[in-house]
Formats: C-alpha cells, structure tokens, sequence
C-alpha cells in the first residue's frame, strides 16, 4: 500500500506547470459548454413561454460591493412579475474579487433569498426575449447594443458620470454615438445636469428621449432601518472624527482627493490632539506618508453597506476633495459623490468639492459645505465649524433630511419605477 502511494506522489510530481494550466484551461472549456448548453436550453424553453417584462445586463451585480445596484435592482425584482438579471461580471477583477460567480450569487442570494434565481451569469447564447431591456452605464449598454439591436428589443439605460463616459472624448463619444443611434433606444435616464447639456448640445440627442432624475439610488434601507445613536463630541466622545470614504483609482487617489485629505489631516493633527482621522476603502499607509498622524489615523479597508450606520454614528465630518478630469481627461464624478450621500443620511456633515458647480439642491452652509481644492483653506473651514459645534451639528442635522428627501424612495424609485412600466407597456 505504501509503494503504490509513493508511486502515485512520484506521478504526480512529474506534472509539470504546463499540464496544470492545460487542465485548468480544459475545466474552463468544460464549464463554458455547460453555461452555453444551460442558455440554449433556456432559450428553448422561452420560446414556447411569454416574454418576460425585465431583463437588466449588468457588470458586476450581484456583487455585495456595488451597494447602489443592489438596491435599485433589488426593488425592480420586488415590483415587477417576471424579471431576471443578466451578469458578465466583468468588474469583478477590478475589485480584486477572486471568488467564482456561483460564489457570489449564493452570498447574495443568502441575504435576499426572496430573489433566489434571479441573477444569472450572461451568456452570449442567451436571447434577449422580453419587453424591456434596462442596463447602467455607458460601457454596458455599448456592450449589450448589439444584441439588443439583433433581438429588437427597446431598451432604456442610465447614464451615470463614470463607465468610459467621459466629456469631450473620442472613444466615449463613439460609444456613446453608438448608443443613441439604436432604433431600440426608449429613454435616456440622466442623472447629472451636465450630462443633460452634453447629450442635447454635443450629441444631438432629442430632449423627448431623455429623463433627467437628479443624483442616485442608494442602500437608503440598508443605512436607517437600523440607526445607531448619534455620537457628539465632546458629550458623548472624546475625540472630534473626520473621514474620507472612496474607491482607489490611481496612485495617491488624487482623482478622489485622497492627497489632500492627507495633507489636510496633517495640517489639522499638529493644532488639535481631539481631532482623529478614519479611512475607508482599499487605502494603507503605503499610499502616501503618514508618518506625522499614524498614530491618529485609523484604516478599515473596503467596507459592505451594513458597516457604515454604526461607522457613520461616530463621524462628525466626511470630507470629500474630489476633482474632475485627473483620472482621465473628460472623466467626473457625481455630485454628491455616493459615499457623501449615505454619510449625509446617517446624520454626518458633509464637505464636498463642487468644481463642475453641479449641486442643484443642496444649500451651501446650511445642508452642505461645499470646499475649495485646497488644503490650507479647507483646513480653516473646519477649524471655523469646530470652534462653533452647535453649527456644525444643525448643519448636518439639516444635511440628513436633505439627504434623505433627494434620496429617498419617492425622489428617486418612484420616477424609474413609472419609467420602465411606462416602456414596457408601449
């Protein structure tokens, strides 16, 4: 018994890397037969059923990290009869997520399990046979626009900032081109006011086809079904929190104006020993030197929706030195960005950049601050409000219910609810 084991070790070990890749390789094959026999099962299947009213094509859902996806897709599957959700997960190794896509479903589905079966992996032998199609972003429209053209089936997208849309443009402008060309195109949703003026002074793109919905869907349940006790200094802590909350783009996150939070926190440290900095997303010290504050400066690390109310209880400010056109030239975020969203609904006041001078609802020193890109001034905006407290805390009281009314269900839901049941009605 013992030579045959010996026996079996020596065969083993003779396999080289190669034919350990020849069969990873194979095993992948093997899987991808499986996936296209289960499509074209299904699409059998369908042809002798009705449409169905929904199918939504997407990047990365159901992925627990794209929190805003989650909750609008979440109340699509709740509201409509007969909706399904496509996946490529495609984003998925831009997040550095290394479990399969079965993997992920199951978590997600573990927490959802009223939506059990409703998200399914893309497969490209999957037709399109249902009464409405609804994607967002840019890029995953130019991706689905083939198919959709092929299957002529309407379809209605949301242009977020981000995605490959980017201003002024060459490639993102064919894209987007693309895009509006097809005959199968209901409506544009958009969401910012310089994405409207774009599409009809740049595009030529008919106003009747466009949606304008300010802002975004956020986790709004997720974030106030459980609240946590707000936490005030110095009555109820000892230590005045700011903290920054973004994804890591580009080195120093200069896009997201990591560096400058950086330096604003150095700046902040030498005068006040209250003052303690959090950070949230795939930051670390390796990023930029710390050395002066490592001993006020805390990191999390990327963080699921149900960390953030507790989190959030504890924050006093999130500052937010974003800038448009750093990561890629014509590239901006939203305004406000998500992460200054839900920190405003959990009750933290937020001071954010507005260089596009995109804010459309927000009053400035009453429900938001809006910050100059510059680390000595936003320095002395905060010593300003943390020498007159009761201030900062009306203002984000404010702030919440701003929040909360712009990013509430009736703001944002209701209209795309009407939307699509409008589109798959006609």
């Amino acid at each position: 018994m013992f030579q045959n084991s010996r026996n079996h070790y020596r065969y083993i070990s003779k396999i080289n890397l190669r034919d350990y890749r020849y069969i990873a390789w194979l095993g992948s094959k093997v899987c991808n037969c499986i996936r296209d026999m289960r499509a074209i099962a299904e699409n059998l299947l369908y042809s002798v059923k009705s449409k169905r009213d929904l199918i939504i094509i997407d990047d990365i859902f159901p992925h627990l990290l794209s929190a805003f996806k989650i909750a609008e897709f979440n109340c699509y599957l709740g509201h409509f009869k007969n909706v399904i959700i496509r996946s490529t997960g495609k984003s998925f190794p831009a997040i550095k997520e290394k479990r399969s896509f079965r993997k992920i479903v199951k978590e997600y589905e573990n927490i959802y399990p009223q939506f059990k079966g409703k998200a399914r992996r893309y497969n490209r032998f999957n037709k399109l046979k249902c009464k409405l199609v609804y994607v967002i972003f840019l890029k995953n429209a130019y991706d689905a626009i083939d198919k959709i053209d092929e299957s002529k089936t309407p379809f209605v997208f949301t242009l977020y900032p981000g995605s490959f849309f980017e201003l002024h443009q060459i490639n993102s402008d064919k894209m987007l081109s693309r895009v509006l060309a097809s005959p199968n195109l209901k409506k544009i949703i958009v969401t910012q006011k310089i994405t409207h003026q774009y599409l009809t002074q740049n595009n030529g793109c008919p106003e009747e086809k466009i949606k304008f919905i300010y802002g975004a869907v956020i986790p709004m349940d997720k974030l106030v079904q459980k609240p946590f006790p707000k936490k005030y200094y110095p009555k109820n802590k000892d230590s005045f929190d700011i903290c920054f909350v973004a994804m890591k783009y580009m080195p120093e996150g200069r896009d997201k104006g990591y560096n400058i939070f950086i330096e604003v926190a150095k700046r902040l440290a030498v005068l006040n020993k209250r003052m303690r900095f959090h950070v949230v997303g795939p930051w670390t010290g390796d990023d930029i030197d710390i050395s002066p504050i490592q001993d006020r400066l805390e990191f999390y690390g990327s963080r699921f929706t149900d960390f953030f109310p507790e989190f959030y209880s504890r924050m006093d400010i999130i500052l937010s030195p974003n800038a448009p056109f750093i990561l890629l030239p014509g590239a901006f975020d939203g305004f406000p960005t998500a992460s200054c969203i839900e920190a405003g609904v959990c009750g933290v006041a937020v001071f954010c950049t507005d260089i596009l001078n995109l804010n459309m609802v927000f009053r400035d020193r009453e429900e938001i601050v809006i910050i100059p890109k510059d680390a000595s001034s936003i320095a002395d905006i905060i010593l300003e409000y943390f020498d007159n407290l009761n201030e900062l805390y009306g203002l984000a009281n404010m702030g919440k219910n701003a929040f909360r009314r712009y990013f509430g269900y009736d703001y944002q839901m209701k209209p795309r609810m009407e939307l699509l049941s409008q589109c798959m009605s006609n």
